[in-house]
């Protein structure tokens, strides 16, 4: 077991999600930086879809009953080497503390969080409260119960630095056209790619709000729409919104183009202030980004 001394800005319980789910009306959820949620369960040796710690700009203090195996991957912070299996004695404490650079941390335990399953998932849903075992973020006096669900011996070495992710701005993410694309004028993709936006302190799971002052693409609100997550949503006042794992099921404003799915690990970084340019790209290009970073999950021999 593990008992939650403090339970940070924002601990939530997190796994692959619940993807298929959209068109009920369920967002699909699961860690905002999936790559390094995905390192974090590998170093454990746990499965792909083990349930793990997702901490916010400032971290748990957890309490162990037990002798566990962690991995801390995604933001940076002091108190325990990251991106690395480290042992933790029985009866110590794990303090988080502030997450930077970066914006979050996860915190994998060999073994996985047992919580019950919700809608094929383990994961907190902010969106509709539920899962996570709670319905809710981490409190002080939670107690963490571990799951036995491991698929192969913790790794020895650290996970190479060549095949981790930026944890700072400015970012730049590659994005492809998006489904409203025609309610635009014709130069709207170029003239956002030229824009230096900013992050605003109006982030959540749900999304991030951007602040363009040069940035006006479109006069009128369309139909309400299906939106995925990465989508850019354009607001009328010129301003740009960018979904997340736990976005609404639809909105009324245009989606002008979509951040691709191997650049929602730094769009699940990015910090109020930090500077965000986008990049077109197309499928072919999408594809081969995100195997690129896909092979990054296999460990160097």
């Amino acid at each position: 077991m593990i008992e939650v001394i403090d339970g940070g800005l924002w601990t939530t319980i997190q796994d692959r999600g619940r993807p298929g789910l959209e068109r009920f009306g369920i967002p699909p959820g699961g860690a905002a930086d999936w790559f390094a949620a995905r390192v974090a369960n590998e170093l454990v040796g746990n499965q792909p879809d083990g349930a793990l710690l997702e901490c916010t700009a400032s971290g748990p203090t957890l309490r162990f009953d037990g002798e566990a195996i962690v991995a801390v991957t995604g933001g940076r912070v002091a108190s325990i080497a990251d991106w690395q299996a480290v042992r933790v004695a029985r009866g110590s404490n794990l303090v988080i503390g502030t997450i930077a650079p970066g914006l979050r941390t996860y915190i994998a335990v060999r073994g996985g969080i047992d919580v019950p399953v919700v809608l094929g998932s383990r994961s907190f849903c902010q969106l509709g409260s539920f899962g996570g075992g709670f319905g809710r973020p981490l409190a002080p006096g939670d107690r963490l119960r571990l799951g036995k669900n491991v698929g192969h011996e913790p790794l020895l070495e650290p996970w190479p630095p060549s095949h981790r992710r930026p944890l700072q701005g400015p970012w730049e993410l590659h994005v492809i056209a998006g489904p409203q694309i025609d309610a635009f004028t014709g130069d709207a993709l170029e003239r956002l790619a030229e824009t230096a936006c900013r992050v605003t302190p109006a982030i959540d799971r749900m999304g991030l709000r951007l602040e363009t002052p040069a940035l006006r693409l479109h006069t009128q609100e369309i139909l309400t729409v299906p939106v995925t997550a990465g989508a850019i949503q354009v607001t009328p006042s010129g301003g740009l919104i960018v979904l997340h794992v736990d976005h609404q099921t639809s909105g009324g404003y245009p989606v002008i183009a979509t951040v691709i799915s191997a650049d929602l690990p730094l769009l699940a970084q990015a910090r109020p202030g930090d500077t965000v340019r986008f990049r077109v790209v197309d499928s072919t290009d999408a594809a081969r980004a995100w195997r690129r970073v896909s092979g990054w999950l296999e460990p160097d021999p």
